[in-house]
C-alpha cells in the first residue's frame, strides 16, 4: 500500500483556534489502496508569519475576517495547495478550483484526502488503459497487431513482445475504442486527464499533446498570428520556432543576445534590452521566449511579461525545459504565476513522461475569441492515431510532481548542490555558476538557474570533445550535450544517489594528460538572425541546392542547424557571409556535430 504524507498548516488569527486542529496531526486516512498521513506542520497567526517560505500540501483559512491578499499570496506561493476557508464573515473575490468554503467545520479529514485524492492522486487515463488491459475486449480495428497478438503468433517477431512484455500492446489501442472518447476532440477520459494537469497548473485550461513541443509551438503560433504579424522571438531560440514563424507567415523580431565563449552557450536577453525591444514593437502581436534555455538558465519574467501586456502583446513561454518548475518555490514565479498567456512543456524532460510528451497550457483571458482556430491547428498539426501510453505517461508525470514534486526536487537540488562542488573541485572541470554571469547583467537576479542542468567546461584538461566524450562512454555515462567545450548534465526525477557518486568517480579517475592534441575548437558564429525578406517567403520561393562555399551574398531558403547546440546559424531569408561559409565548413569538419539543413555540402538559396 502507497503512502502519502500530507503537510498541512492552519491559517488564523485567533491564538484560542488553534488547539481545535491537534486532533489531525499524525492521524492516516486510507482511501483508494493508499495510506495517506497528515502532519500538521505549522499552526501560525497570519500577521506574524509570513507564507512565502512554507511549502505545504494544504492550508486551512480560519480567520474572521481576511482580505483577498492573504489568499493570493497562498495560492501564488504553494499553487499546488488545496484551501479549506470556513467560518468566514466575508467571502474573497477569489475563483479558484483549489479553494473550498464552508461555515463550519466539516469532518475535515476524510475531506481533505478525498479532494487530495481527485485533484492530485488520481490518474484517470492510466487509471482506463489498466482497465481496458483486464478486458479481454475482441479488436477488430487498429492497430492490427491486436493486443500483441501478432508479435506472439510469429516466431520472427516473438523477441520484441517478450521485451516489451504484455501490457505495452494491451493498451496500444486507438479512437475506434468509444470509452476513451478523442484527443482530437478534447473529450471523454482525454478530457479528464486535461482537466487535472489544468488544476495542477492553476490554468484556465491545459490541453495533452503526444507530438511534443515542437507542435505545441507551431499550435500556438498559427493560432494567434496571420500572415505579416509581428512577433519578438529570442535568439537563443528551438529550430521549432523558426518553423513556427515560417508556417505562421510572422515577421520575426530577434532579440539580442550575448555568447559565452568559455562554456559555449547563448546566454538570454539583458532584461533592459528585451524592455526596449518591446517599446521598440508595440505593434507586435506576440512576444516568444524560450524559459529555461537548453542550459538552465531563466529570465526573471514578471517585468518583461507585464510591459508586452501593457501593449496588448500576448506572451507565450517555451518551457519545454521547466515543466517541473511549478512544483518547487525555488523557481518561483515560474511562467505562468508571471502571467504568461501561454506556456508549452515537454514532460518528458525532467518530469518522467515518454519521449515526445507534451502539454499545452493556456492563461489567455482572450482565448474563447481564438478558440476554434486553436482546436483547429492543433487538429492540423495532430495525428488521428495518438500512442495511449504516451497519454497515460503525461498522467501519471503529473501525478508524481503534484504529490511528490516538493521532496524530488529538493533532493535534486541537493544532488545539484553536491555535483556543483565536487566537481568544481577537480582541477580539469569548471561549473557554470551565476556569479561568472555577473558581467553580462546588471541585476544578479536578471538570470536565474534551473537546478536540473550543470554545465561543465572541460578546456582545463587540454583535450578536446572527442576524448572526454570516448571517455566518458567507456565507463557507461552518456550526458545530454557535448559542444566543443563543455558538456552538460540533466538531473530527472529518475536520478538517484548511486548515479551521482559514479559521476563522481568517473571524473575524479579521469587521466588523460594535458596536452595539446592538435583537435580544433569550434567556435560558433552567432549571428543576428536578421532577414532580408521574410522566412516564409524564402522558404516558399523557388530555389537551388548549390556548394556551401558557393554561397556569399546568395539568400538562404532554409534554415542551417548544427546539433549540438540545435541554435540556427541562418535562417529563410538571410544572407551568407564570408563569414559565417568558413564558419559552417569549420563545423562540418566535426565528426560530432551535425547541421541539419546542409546535405552533402550543398545549401538551398534563392534563384
Amino acid at each position: 500500500m502507497a503512502i502519502i504524507n500530507y503537510d498541512l498548516i492552519v491559517v488564523t488569527d485567533d491564538k484560542k483556534k488553534k488547539e481545535k486542529y491537534n486532533f489531525l496531526n499524525g492521524e492516516e486516512v486510507v482511501f483508494n489502496h493508499t495510506r495517506f498521513k497528515i502532519r500538521l506542520i505549522n499552526k501560525f497567526i497570519y500577521s506574524e508569519t509570513g507564507l512565502d517560505r512554507l511549502m505545504y500540501d494544504g492550508v486551512i483559512v480560519d480567520v474572521r475576517q481576511f482580505e483577498d491578499d492573504i489568499i493570493n499570496t497562498l495560492l501564488f506561493y504553494n499553487n499546488q495547495s488545496e484551501i479549506f476557508i470556513f467560518d468566514y464573515k466575508f467571502k474573497p473575490n477569489i475563483v479558484n478550483r483549489n479553494i473550498k468554503y464552508f461555515y463550519e467545520l466539516p469532518n475535515l479529514k476524510d475531506l481533505i484526502i478525498q479532494f487530495f485524492y481527485e485533484r492530485r492522486y488520481n490518474t484517470p487515463f492510466f487509471n482506463a488503459l489498466k482497465r481496458l488491459a483486464r478486458s479481454k475486449k475482441q479488436r477488430w480495428h487498429t492497430p492490427g497487431h491486436v493486443g500483441g497478438e501478432a508479435f506472439e503468433k510469429y516466431t520472427s517477431v516473438r523477441d520484441f513482445k517478450r521485451f516489451y512484455k504484455n501490457n505495452i500492446f494491451l493498451t496500444d489501442t486507438s479512437v475506434s475504442d468509444p470509452s476513451f472518447g478523442s484527443l482530437l476532440s478534447h473529450n471523454g477520459i482525454f478530457k479528464e486527464a486535461e482537466k487535472l494537469l489544468s488544476t495542477a497548473y492553476g490554468t484556465l485550461y491545459s490541453f495533452i499533446n503526444v507530438h511534443g513541443t515542437s507542435t505545441s509551438n507551431k499550435i500556438i503560433f498559427m493560432t494567434l498570428l496571420d500572415k505579416g504579424d509581428k512577433v519578438i522571438v529570442d535568439r537563443n531560440i528551438h529550430k521549432s520556432t523558426i518553423h513556427s514563424i515560417i508556417v505562421s507567415g510572422a515577421i520575426p523580431v530577434f532579440l539580442k543576445a550575448n555568447f559565452n565563449r568559455e562554456f559555449g552557450i547563448i546566454l538570454p536577453t539583458r532584461k533592459e534590452e528585451v524592455l526596449r525591444c518591446i517599446e521598440e514593437n508595440k505593434d507586435a502581436k506576440l512576444l516568444a521566449l524560450t524559459v529555461p534555455t537548453y542550459d538552465g538558465l531563466r529570465y526573471n519574467l514578471p517585468e518583461i511579461i507585464s510591459l508586452a501586456h501593457k501593449y496588448k502583446i500576448k506572451v507565450l513561454v517555451d518551457e519545454a525545459w521547466g515543466a517541473h518548475m511549478h512544483f518547487h518555490h525555488d523557481y518561483y514565479p515560474d511562467a505562468l504565476q508571471s502571467g504568461a498567456d501561454y506556456v508549452v512543456q515537454s514532460t518528458h524532460k525532467v518530469m518522467g513522461a515518454f519521449s515526445q510528451a507534451s502539454v499545452i497550457h493556456v492563461n489567455d483571458k482572450d482565448f474563447k475569441e481564438k478558440k476554434y482556430e486553436f482546436f483547429e491547428n492543433y487538429m492540423f498539426f495532430s495525428s488521428t492515431s495518438p500512442f495511449y501510453p504516451m497519454v497515460a505517461s503525461i498522467d501519471v508525470s503529473r501525478k508524481l510532481l503534484s504529490c511528490e514534486g516538493k521532496m524530488i526536487l529538493e533532493k535534486l537540488k541537493k544532488y545539484y548542490d553536491q555535483l556543483v562542488v565536487e566537481i568544481d573541485a577537480l582541477n580539469d572541470f569548471k561549473v557554470l555558476k551565476k556569479s561568472y554571469l555577473k558581467d553580462y547583467y546588471d541585476d544578479k537576479n536578471e538570470i536565474l538557474l534551473d537546478y536540473t542542468r550543470i554545465l561543465v567546461n572541460f578546456s582545463k584538461a587540454g583535450i578536446g570533445k572527442k576524448q572526454i566524450y570516448s571517455y566518458l562512454l567507456r565507463n557507461k555515462i552518456v550526458v545530454e550535450k557535448i559542444n566543443y567545450n563543455s558538456f552538460t548534465l540533466l538531473l530527472g526525477v529518475g536520478t538517484t544517489q548511486n548515479m551521482v557518486k559514479k559521476l563522481i568517480k568517473v571524473l575524479k579517475d579521469f587521466k588523460y594528460e594535458k596536452r595539446d592534441l592538435g583537435e580544433k575548437k569550434i567556435q560558433f558564429i552567432w549571428n543576428d538572425l536578421e532577414a532580408t525578406i521574410p522566412p516564409f517567403e524564402a522558404y516558399q520561393s523557388k530555389g537551388e541546392w548549390i556548394d556551401l562555399k558557393n554561397a556569399k551574398g546568395r539568400i538562404s531558403s532554409n534554415m542551417l542547424v548544427p546539433y549540438p547546440p540545435g541554435i540556427p546559424l541562418i535562417i529563410p531569408g538571410q544572407i551568407f557571409t564570408e563569414d559565417l561559409i568558413n564558419n559552417l565548413l569549420e563545423i562540418t569538419s566535426f565528426d560530432e556535430i551535425e547541421i541539419h539543413g546542409l546535405i552533402k555540402g550543398k545549401v538551398k538559396v534563392l534563384k
